[in-house]
């Protein structure tokens, strides 16, 4: 049971490190000037999901599903047209949520911490509740940015940051997951 929670840690995990990683470095390379660019080709694709939700729907037998992926197409369509229209609030938007997911993302790892890693024996496992205490904090941080009204480009590189070490922390905290053995905790559980 142990072991194959922490397999499916592990694949959660290297998929985070993948997509933090490249989030948070091209949000160090973006330049300023691209940035409502970015939140036009956002709205555009949201759109083009809100349009293909209504035909999935309208080609539907009209179920509960259906109906639940009709609300959140049209919600994604009005969030389109919310890009265009409304100067800036793609970087507001995106400040939010990358405040909002390395909290969620510290409240989870602090989770598997004091629930996986302390019962699997391995060394070191407290370093993984310290380093998901500094990415909450560091999501705490990005809501109260302090540079967030001086320009869009230290707005970039607090988010990129942010992504970044959410990166470090998923890519130390593998090593304490990676190399289990099984016959270790297979003779354990007998």
């Amino acid at each position: 049971m142990l072991f194959n929670t922490l397999d499916t840690l592990k694949r959660k995990m290297v998929m985070g490190i993948i997509f933090f990683l490249f989030a948070g470095l091209t949000m160090f390379v973006v330049p300023e000037d691209y940035i409502p660019v970015l939140g036009k080709a956002l709205g555009f694709c949201l759109l083009c999901l809100s349009i293909l939700k209504i035909l999935d729907f309208l080609s539907s037998k009209k179920g509960l599903a259906h109906y639940i992926g009709l609300s959140l197409g049209l919600l994604a369509g009005f969030v389109g047209i919310l890009f265009f229209t409304v100067d800036g609030l793609f970087l507001t938007l995106l400040n939010w949520l990358t405040g909002t997911l390395p909290i969620l993302l510290g409240a989870l790892s602090l989770y598997f911490a004091l629930t996986f890693l302390r019962r699997s024996g391995r060394k070191g496992w407290w370093m993984f509740v310290i380093l998901s205490c500094l990415l909450l904090l560091f999501g705490t941080f990005v809501f109260v940015n302090p540079w967030a009204h001086e320009s869009q480009r230290s707005v970039l590189m607090v988010i990129g940051a942010t992504l970044f070490y959410s990166a470090v922390v998923y890519i130390i905290c593998l090593f304490w997951i990676w190399p289990f053995q099984q016959k270790k905790y297979v003779e354990d559980e007998k």
